[in-house]
């Protein structure tokens, strides 16, 4: 699946805006290459978009922060996750300790419908899944876009440092690549909020980092206390996943609540 990007119109709202910063007492010379510099920050934000085109299998690994890794933030929340573009079927498995309670899940999202697997239930259980689509309590966990590819391709390309480039995204953007539950509230914010993000490419792997606590800066202190301080930082990873199995639909489908865990091949 080759995704719809808004990159190209990314770099144009970029290179717009340094032709008209440049125009403003700027040689002709000097806004040629402004102009340019931002076309080539939009082709680094398309390439990248490329690389994960090309992936079979999206193999994705999401970390949410108390802050920025580099100031020594701590995780909260875990998803490590295969996502095949072609199909829209999601795999992913969460753990955190949110609240000081151990918790792991088994997600499979299939033609809308989301389903678990819990390891509670023993390994003669490993092919036998729940239908969780409507139970929040068991979702929360999930963001609404399961695309990992949204930061880069949500992006409005801002500067480049060496290979890696700056973007800023919208905070409706960022909300929904996040699991949902993060956010019992949300707080009411100008259209135009905005998280800053980096992506860095390793070879074949992609990095992001987004500073979703830096989202809040403009709101009022008494708004800012009740947010959770624990949401700071997402940092994510992005690379072909070495396991090129097909993601298919669950095996067995059955309800926890009638038939043990025991009986779910049946």
């Amino acid at each position: 699946m080759t995704r719809r990007i808004n990159v190209a119109h990314a770099a144009a709202l970029a290179a717009g805006a340094l032709m008209v910063l440049s125009g403003c007492g700027g040689s002709g010379n000097a806004a040629a290459t402004k102009t340019v510099g931002a076309q080539l920050l939009g082709e680094k934000l398309t390439d990248m978009v490329a690389t994960v085109d090309k992936m079979g299998i999206v193999e994705w690994h999401g970390q949410m922060l108390t802050k920025s890794p580099d100031k020594g933030g701590k995780r909260i929340l875990n998803l490590d996750a295969r996502y095949s573009p072609s199909l829209g079927y999601s795999e992913i498995s969460m753990d955190t300790v949110l609240d000081g309670n151990a918790q792991q899940i088994d997600y499979l999202v299939v033609n809308g419908r989301t389903f678990f697997n819990s390891e509670k239930w023993g390994p003669g259980a490993n092919d036998c899944w729940a239908d969780i689509t409507d139970n929040e309590d068991y979702t929360w966990a999930l963001p609404r876009e399961l695309d990992p590819a949204w930061a880069l391709t949500q992006g409005r390309a801002v500067s480049a440092d060496g290979e890696d480039v700056n973007v800023s995204l919208g905070y409706k953007d960022v909300l929904a690549g996040l699991p949902k539950g993060l956010f019992k509230e949300v707080p009411t914010l100008p259209y135009d909020t905005e998280a800053a993000a980096t992506i860095e490419p390793h070879g074949h792997l992609l990095e992001v980092g987004i500073d979703v606590a830096g989202m809040w800066s403009k709101l009022p202190k008494e708004q800012k206390a009740t947010l959770d301080k624990r949401v700071g930082y997402w940092a994510m990873t992005m690379k072909e996943s070495p396991n090129g199995s097909t993601i298919k639909p669950p095996v067995h489908v059955f309800d926890p609540k009638v038939t043990p865990p025991s009986q779910c091949k049946r």
